[in-house]
C-alpha cells in the first residue's frame, strides 16, 4: 500500500528505494516510542527522554514532539521546559 502511495510521485526504482528507508526508520521510532512508555529505561539519556516525552503527552501536547533527541524540538522551538 505505502508503495503504490510513493509509486504515484516518484518513478518505481526511486519508490523502492523510500520503501526501504521509511519503512525500518518508522519500525525504530515505533520501537523507541513504545519502549519509552513501557519499559524500563536502562540509559540515563533514554531515562531523560522518557520523562521529557511523558511531560509531552501529560502536561503539554504542543510541545516536546522529540521522542530519541530534542534536537528537532530547539530547531522549531517546542521544547518543553
Amino acid at each position: 500500500m505505502l508503495w503504490l502511495f510513493f509509486s504515484l510521485f516518484v518513478p518505481h526504482h526511486l519508490a523502492i528505494g523510500l520503501l526501504t528507508g521509511v519503512t525500518p526508520g518508522y519500525l525504530g521510532y515505533d520501537l523507541v516510542h513504545y519502549y519509552l512508555h513501557h519499559g524500563r529505561p536502562f540509559a540515563e539519556h533514554l531515562r531523560e527522554m522518557k520523562s521529557y516525552h511523558l511531560d509531552h503527552h501529560y502536561k503539554d501536547a504542543n510541545l516536546g514532539y522529540g521522542i530519541t533527541t530534542k534536537i528537532w524540538d530547539r530547531i522549531f522551538g517546542t521544547v518543553l521546559s
